[in-house]
């Protein structure tokens, strides 16, 4: 005989089907509860008063040919209150100039001759003053003037809220032509993240909690992104924007070829600091040898007449 639609049934541990007053209460109180922690959670991370939604870190240094697209793809941003700080390491090229017709629209400008990236970000922290953190290159910018506001909205999706959010980022060579886009979603690069540098840290939003523990190591020149991420990676938590919002020049520290071994030998420290798996460690050994093998290639064609 066919069920009647709605009728009551027993599970097999004997409770029934239908939904009591006292089940209600209780998923409400457990739904209550939930509001309650997001709520709090939401209200650590929001701004009081004047403060910014966004803080963009800008290092710099001779950097007077990139610089000021860099500042007005941040100036540009609609929707989130955005301060930019910038960090700039000595420059003699006009940098400063730069700097000067922007300052009243800095929150606010650092100089520090001999620091390198990661204690120019560092310094920079220091004075932050919102929840949210992203770190541009000077040959790096914005792509779209609503990129911010697109991560931002992107945080307020998913729960738990994340600590990082990043999108797809456009590569281009020094002529502005377009090499690549590049970037993949988190549930993919999440089980690449343990080998390799699998997400876009250019532009990308860095939630404040996750500098509660400290900065960026400044023992490494040029991987020391993928470290400070590397070393939270057990709460990391990220969310991806399928869409390049970002735009970075070939030329950086992580892309030159003469860096190239440089790189592979401090992302072997950072294994070993952080006791990386067998696999990790595999896979190290493999991209260090494909990479002294492109690099004797690259000097056999250079004698070659």
């Amino acid at each position: 005989m066919e069920k009647q639609r709605g009728a009551a049934h027993t599970s097999p541990n004997g409770h029934s089907g239908k939904i009591t007053t006292s089940d209600w209460d209780k998923s409400t109180t457990i739904l209550n509860g939930c509001i309650l922690k997001m709520t709090d959670y939401c209200i650590k991370r929001s701004r009081s008063g004047s403060d910014p939604d966004v803080t963009v870190i800008v290092a710099v240094k001779n950097g007077a040919d990139s610089l000021e697209a860099c500042l007005l793809s941040i100036l540009a941003q609609e929707g989130p209150k955005v301060e930019i700080i910038i960090v700039d390491g000595g420059s003699t090229d006009g940098t400063l100039q730069i700097i000067d017709r922007y300052r009243s629209r800095l929150a606010a400008v650092l100089n520090d001759a001999k620091c390198g990236v990661y204690d120019a970000w560092n310094r920079a922290l220091e004075h932050c003053h919102s929840p949210w953190i992203a770190f541009l290159g000077c040959d790096d910018h914005y792509s779209d003037k609503t990129a911010i506001a697109k991560l931002l909205d992107a945080s307020q999706k998913t729960l738990p809220v994340p600590f990082f959010i990043y999108s797809q980022l456009i590569f281009q060579d020094a002529n502005g032509k377009t090499l690549k886009i590049i970037g993949q979603p988190w549930e993919k690069a999440r089980t690449q993240f343990e080998y390799k540098m699998s997400v876009i840290h250019c532009g990308a939003l860095h939630a404040r909690e996750l500098f509660d523990k400290g900065g960026f190591n400044t023992s490494f020149r040029i991987v020391g992104d993928y470290e400070f991420l590397y070393r939270q990676r057990e709460r990391l938590g990220a969310v991806f924007v399928e869409e390049p919002l970002v735009t970075a020049r070939a030329g950086g520290l992580s892309t030159r070829s003469d860096l190239a071994v440089i790189q592979k030998l401090e992302v072997k420290r950072l294994f070993k600091i952080h006791r990386a798996g067998v696999f990790a460690n595999l896979y190290w050994y493999l991209g260090m040898c494909a990479t002294l093998g492109s690099l004797t290639l690259e000097r056999i064609r250079k004698l070659l007449p």
